[in-house]
């Protein structure tokens, strides 16, 4: 299986066959499928360090978690407030946030930690993503507004006052119903489309407005290609557009009149356009709809290459480079999740927390990483010991490291 470089995954409303399924898309061949957890929300699927599948439940208040190389969910819960409308894991599989109706809730994985809470909204989240360095979120909604979040300002467990939102965008008269963040961290673009039938793209870095294209029909998903030089919109009637914002008239508002824009218009879906991917290669595009269809198409000439049929609305339908760890069941996967707490944890209770972290063990013969379980008050015989070691090979360290300083002056000096 070591040849699938590239492959889809693809979810629908139906809950029939399975709950998330992986595909060849060269030759439509099934390869894996997910089962036991419900049928996945819409802008709930995640991918965790390469290693697990989280989805929220579209029926129950609930997130699942499957292993890629197995078939059944993990066996923890994770229990939410209410129905998840939307959930994003940070890059590095350490935050997850879940919107229930207007509020989001972040979480920390590994211990279930509910961190904070954040009520901006004051109508439902309709899609949350994070930026490629995951030190910032994005949080949309029926209200219009997209709000860029920073997550060192919102999980900051010391403070008391309510987070404040680094942009605050209300550009849109309607529901926004889907977002794209770009690569480049900070510096990248943010795309948002709305049904008030618009694309708007903004900078992150100075959170201006760079363009705003106008269609004529109402939108429901977007993506770019890897360069970001052209944007794919889907539209509630089923037509695809694609837009390069590079190519002249360079003017801030754009009106895309369909039948001036022919060749760059994918027709296929029947209905509302749910989700829409780009290949890597920026060779094809994969598109899922209401009309239970995934649809494969080779953007250069606008022509379907396969058609997928699903038994229900497809919510999930993207691209992914295939993990190691997909096709191997003889895999160990080393995270370990807790299920998540009712309540932010409290200050006052902030100091019994349990950490896990990572300590290197350098030497200059070789490196060795050990993962050390820190849990105070009440700490184990064997954890003192261990302490007890890393803090001489700290000073061991240090030692050698003035040593080198002193030698490196001394012949500077010289």
């Amino acid at each position: 299986m070591s040849d699938y470089v590239e492959v889809a995954i693809t979810s629908d409303s139906s809950d029939e066959l399975w709950n998330c399924c992986v595909w060849d898309v060269r030759t439509g061949t099934h390869l894996l499928s997910y089962k036991g957890g419900g049928a996945p929300c819409h802008h709930t699927f995640s991918v965790i360090n390469q290693q697990y599948f989280l989805a929220g439940n579209m029926v129950k208040p609930m997130l699942h978690v499957w292993p890629m190389n197995r078939h059944e969910p993990i066996t923890t819960r994770f229990i939410l407030p209410g129905r998840a409308t939307a959930a994003a894991v940070s890059p590095d599989g350490n935050y997850c946030v879940v919107a229930v109706q207007e509020v989001i809730y972040v979480y920390l994985l590994l211990t279930g930690a509910m961190i904070a809470t954040i009520s901006s909204h004051y109508l439902s989240v309709t899609t949350l993503c994070f930026n490629d360095s995951g030190s910032h979120f994005v949080s949309a909604g029926q209200d219009g507004k997209v709000l860029v979040w920073s997550l060192s300002q919102v999980v900051r467990v010391f403070q008391r006052q309510i987070s404040q939102a680094v942009y605050s965008f209300s550009d849109h008269a309607l529901s926004v119903t889907d977002l794209y963040v770009g690569k480049g961290r900070m510096k990248a673009l943010l795309c948002s489309v709305s049904l008030d039938r618009s694309c708007k793209i903004y900078d992150l870095t100075s959170g201006s407005m760079l363009l705003n294209i106008t269609f004529q029909e109402s939108l429901t998903s977007v993506t770019m290609n890897a360069l970001e030089s052209i944007v794919f919109v889907g539209t509630n009637e089923g037509p695809i557009y694609a837009f390069s914002i590079t190519l002249p008239p360079r003017t801030k508002e754009y009106l895309v009149i369909k039948k001036q824009h022919q060749k760059n218009v994918f027709l296929g879906h029947k209905k509302q356009v749910t989700c829409i991917s780009v290949s890597r290669d920026e060779e094809l595009l994969l598109s899922g709809g209401a009309d239970e269809q995934v649809i494969v198409w080779h953007i250069k000439s606008r022509q379907q290459l396969r058609v997928i049929p699903h038994k229900g609305i497809i919510t999930t339908a993207r691209f992914l480079l295939t993990p190691k760890a997909m096709f191997n069941q003889e895999t160990k996967l080393n995270l370990s999740f807790q299920p998540f707490q009712k309540t932010v944890y409290p200050l006052e209770k902030i100091h019994d927390l349990t950490v896990d972290l990572i300590v290197q063990e350098s030497t200059f013969s070789n490196l060795e990483c050990r993962t050390t379980s820190f849990n105070n008050p009440a700490q184990s015989t064997s954890n003192l010991e261990e302490i007890s070691k890393l803090k001489k090979e700290i000073q061991h360290l240090k030692m050698i490291n003035k040593e080198i300083y002193e030698f490196c002056v001394k012949s500077i000096v010289r």
